[in-house]
């Protein structure tokens, strides 16, 4: 993983004028018209309307001021800074899915939008709808666990890691047959990315013919080569759009820059998609299942996501004898 710790000039922002705004996503919606592949990258600038701090940028907002999180861990690590106290902040797991987040389902549901490439933790694709199969979670998911054992996977109200933990959750494998030791997903500094996910977002990059990034500086490496392999392919280069208020490194590439929050050209492009975003909806799944035992059946109740991933939204559940 690449050195985050960003000079104040790379941090500085920009906005374009609405006049220039509205042009520019009129030019967004005829590349996303024309995509028979379109894919979308997003950093942590897609959930700061959430409440959940721009991670890695200096932004200068009601959400943080100064430095972010990642930036100053990363100067650190080399200067020794101290911590930097932030603004009020809404935690990732009671934080609701942006208006962009709510577009992307729209457009993959639509069947316009392919595959989403992410670097956030916050896990705010997984709830707003999207479905496992369109996602790569580059960095993993706060509110996800997994069993190394036997690869199952848990979703969680809560966040799975325990700081100094090497990843150990403390729980263990629902599975009768496994019982192993349940891992976090994140990727932490200096540690390499899953194999499966570097691979997955590559293949993606090679098939897209149109990858938009909102609101990533591009500046975390492998990750930011996937949105420059759309561009650099031989046979077929794509269109490389790109959404932030600070400029990437990828600028000088891309097809269009859009200097503007992420909401507010996701609800300018659904104007001109004639498409409507919908209202974020909580969807979770009761699983019931029954076994024969030797007095009568047993009665196992599960929490699942929509997908049926188990996730852990059921704290108790009472039974009562109708005898």
């Amino acid at each position: 993983m690449a050195h985050t710790a960003r000079s104040k000039k790379e941090t500085k922002e920009f906005f374009d004028p609405p006049e220039e705004l509205n042009r520019k996503v009129d030019q967004l919606a005829e590349l996303v018209k024309k995509s028979k592949h379109f894919i979308v990258f997003t950093g942590a600038g897609i959930s700061t309307s959430t409440g959940i701090p721009d991670f890695r940028s200096g932004m200068d907002t009601k959400l943080e001021t100064g430095p972010g999180k990642w930036e100053l861990q990363a100067h650190s690590q080399s200067k020794g800074a101290t911590a930097h106290k932030a603004g009020k902040t809404t935690s990732t797991v009671k934080a609701i899915p942006s208006p962009t987040h709510m577009l992307l389902v729209k457009l993959q549901q639509e069947g316009i939008l392919k595959h989403i490439i992410s670097q956030n933790t916050d896990g705010l694709h997984r709830r707003s709808g999207i479905p496992q199969k369109a996602l790569w979670e580059l960095h993993g998911n706060n509110n996800m666990e997994w069993c190394k054992k036997c690869k199952h996977e848990y979703l969680r109200d809560f966040k799975c890691s325990r700081p100094k933990s090497k990843h150990i959750t403390g729980r263990n494998c629902d599975n009768p047959a496994c019982g192993g030791q349940l891992r976090d997903t994140i990727i932490n500094f200096g540690e390499s990315l899953p194999q499966d996910a570097l691979d997955g977002g590559f293949e993606q990059a090679s098939l897209a013919d149109l990858c938009v990034v909102f609101g990533s500086s591009l500046t975390v490496t492998p990750a930011a080569d996937m949105p420059l392999e759309v561009v650099k392919k031989k046979n077929s280069p794509g269109d490389l759009v790109i959404i932030n208020l600070q400029e990437t490194p990828l600028d000088v590439i891309a097809s269009l820059r859009i200097f503007s929050k992420c909401d507010d050209v996701s609800k300018l492009l659904a104007e001109k998609l004639s498409v409507e975003i919908p209202p974020f909806r909580l969807r979770r799944r009761l699983l019931v299942t029954t076994a024969p035992t030797g007095k009568g059946q047993r009665v196992e109740v599960m929490g699942t996501d929509i997908e049926g991933s188990p996730f852990s939204y059921l704290k108790q559940v009472y039974t009562r004898s109708t005898c």
